[in-house]
């Protein structure tokens, strides 16, 4: 049974994300289709690229990732298909796909630009009932990728901007690039970049740590911790450190650590 996964920015108030399993399982009627997250920020292309690349190498191989957060639709953005050594990706050419694009290798581009696998009526305002997710169908039924259109080359596709952490003897300076449902702030430093005890400032706040769990962290102030997505996480314990603290995503991380 071919698996689907949708990241949008749909929100769950509408029925965007309803119409465009309807699209799906009136091709592909055996498709698993699986919600990764239609609660993207509107149309935050650095955040979909943030959970995607955290995300996507925990569903069976050949899953089929459809990524519609799409703020160019209806401009000359191209419509895309990667296929990877073990996934395919769908979705707009805008940088949501930047990570995997950077993390994976020997991949294939396709522009889609076969409209029979399209819907008929494409709305300018829609590609991802229209575009991309009769494309996510048909190719879950077993279309060949290359008949979807022309090979590209990822040197052209389009890349964000990324923030990589700068590590300085026992000193790494970062950003916050993501805040979850719960508050915590997702820094880009990695795991695996510092040791056990460490202290830093965001926005002249402090935070130490680390700590072994959520349990454990301060109550009142920011703790670290080796978060579940490969990055060092700051949290309040039963708190919201996003609300509380007023930190946003791109603030600046300092972290000092100890060896």
């Amino acid at each position: 049974m071919p698996i689907i996964t949708l990241t949008t920015d749909f929100g769950n108030d509408d029925p965007f994300d309803g119409v465009i399993k309807g699209v799906i399982l009136n091709i592909c009627p055996q498709a698993n289709i699986v919600d990764l997250t239609h609660n993207i920020s509107p149309q935050d292309i650095y955040q979909a690229n943030f959970l995607l690349d955290s995300c996507y190498q925990y569903f069976p191989k050949k899953t089929i990732h459809v990524c519609v957060v799409d703020p160019g639709v209806g401009t000359k953005r191209r419509p895309i298909l990667i296929q990877t050594k073990g996934y395919f990706f769908i979705g707009p050419d805008n940088g949501v796909f930047t990570s995997i694009i950077k993390k994976e290798k020997n991949i294939k581009i396709i522009e889609l630009t076969e409209k029979k696998y399209w819907l008929k009526n494409v709305s300018q305002t829609f590609h991802g009932r229209d575009i991309f997710s009769p494309v996510a169908a048909h190719l879950a039924s077993g279309v060949n990728v290359k008949n979807f259109g022309k090979s590209i080359n990822k040197e052209n596709l389009v890349k964000l901007q990324t923030t990589k952490p700068i590590k300085n003897k026992n000193r790494i300076t970062g950003i916050i690039q993501y805040i979850d449902h719960f508050g915590n702030l997702i820094t880009n430093i990695p795991n695996d970049f510092t040791y056990k005890k460490l202290t830093g400032k965001v926005k002249d706040i402090d935070f130490q740590g680390l700590v072994w769990c959520f349990a454990l962290g301060n109550s009142k102030k920011l703790t670290a911790i080796h978060g579940s997505s490969g990055f060092i996480e700051l949290f309040i314990n039963k708190g919201n450190a996003a609300k509380i603290t007023g930190i946003k995503t791109r603030d600046k991380v300092d972290v000092k650590y100890n060896l």
